[in-house]
């Protein structure tokens, strides 16, 4: 009787023990399957931000069905993870929901939802989109010039200095070498705003170019001046009455110009002389600017990239030139046509699968 309780003593116990170390294993699974959970929810999180730094600056969303704007992505810091984003246009266009799934090891899996609209325009202070490096040709000269892409009358985030859509041309500007028209090193601290020093920042193409955005405005009520030198004191629109101004030619302003709302030109720019614009600056075709003298432009510049490489540099700032982002200035030219911004979180969620 002793060795039967025994061998039954025995047998409770080793169940018991069984029992134990069976709970134990789950509970190691149930924290693998949780900690991968989180970690996925993160990465879903990432496809979203991936997902918002490629979506084009313009006025609405273009996703009228279910678009993929990332592909499948492997995560560059979390081994085993991956994402994937999708879009579709919600509330006419004006905004937009994105899903981000995030894909984990053992059939891990996450899905996070935002929703995204419009938000603040989608320039910088000097903008080269479009351009690429072996076709553009930049120049600063001096260290009395400045390009700032922090706002002038602060009611927006800072912008950055220059803007491009060519990551080569990006390098160009910032590598510290002057032979391809990048900026020296005493100079990299004149070009502010967002994005660090020197503030030159690669962002998506626009969902327009140089060209479409000019013509929007040329559709409207405007005025047309010939090209020519300009040496004379003049106004090309005032504060209270912003007006649409396109230069038919090549423009060098030698005189003391003042000017509020969208200046367009179809030739060369050269401003030698006193000339301060308030708003949107755009120069197009086979452009050449070329900012000397005491010359300022509030708002944004805008150049579009010559289609062939030109002997003479399309950008120079020289001089006491300054350029400086102005979210106010640009407003006419906004209220106008609405001018190309950034794609803003609005907010998100995880969906539950």
């Amino acid at each position: 009787m002793a060795l039967v309780v025994i061998i039954f003593v025995g047998a409770i116990l080793l169940s018991l023990t069984g029992a134990s170390l069976l709970f134990s294993s789950l509970d190691l699974k149930a924290t693998s399957t949780m900690k991968d959970g989180t970690i996925a929810f993160q990465v879903a999180d990432t496809g979203i931000h991936h997902a918002l730094a490629l979506i084009p600056s313009g006025d609405t969303f273009p996703y009228s069905s279910t678009t993929e704007v990332v592909p499948l992505t492997v995560h560059p810091n979390i081994t085993g993870f991956s994402y994937s984003v999708t879009a579709i246009n919600t509330n006419g266009g004006t905004q937009a929901i994105l899903t981000s799934t995030a894909q984990g090891p053992n059939g891990t899996r996450k899905v996070v939802v935002a929703y995204v609209s419009r938000g603040n325009f989608g320039l910088g202070a000097t903008n080269l989109p479009g351009s690429t490096a072996p076709n553009t040709e930049t120049t600063f000269s001096g260290t009395s010039f400045s390009i700032n892409g922090n706002d002038n009358c602060s009611a927006a985030p800072a912008v950055p200095g220059i803007v491009v859509t060519n990551p080569a041309l990006a390098t160009e500007l910032t590598n510290d070498t002057t032979s391809d028209g990048g900026l020296a090193s005493n100079q990299m601290n004149l070009v502010t705003g967002a994005g660090g020093t020197p503030s030159v920042v690669t962002i998506q193409p626009l969902s327009q170019t140089v060209s479409q955005i000019a013509d929007a405005y040329l559709n409207l009520s405007h005025t047309d001046l010939s090209g020519g030198q300009y040496s004379g004191n003049g106004n090309w629109g005032t504060s209270g009455s912003p007006r649409i101004t396109r230069i038919t030619g090549n423009a060098d302003i030698q005189g003391t110009i003042e000017g509020y709302g969208v200046l367009i030109v179809d030739g060369a720019l050269g401003v030698q002389g006193n000339f301060t614009f308030h708003g949107l600056v755009i120069a197009r075709g086979d452009v050449q600017v070329q900012i000397t003298g005491n010359a300022g432009i509030y708002g944004s510049l805008m150049i579009g990239g010559s289609s062939e490489p030109d002997p003479d540099y399309e950008l120079d700032v020289r001089g006491n030139a300054h350029i400086r982002y102005d979210s106010c200035a640009l407003a006419a030219a906004n209220s106008w046509a609405p001018l190309p911004k950034a794609a803003k979180l609005v907010a998100w969620q995880e969906k539950l699968t």
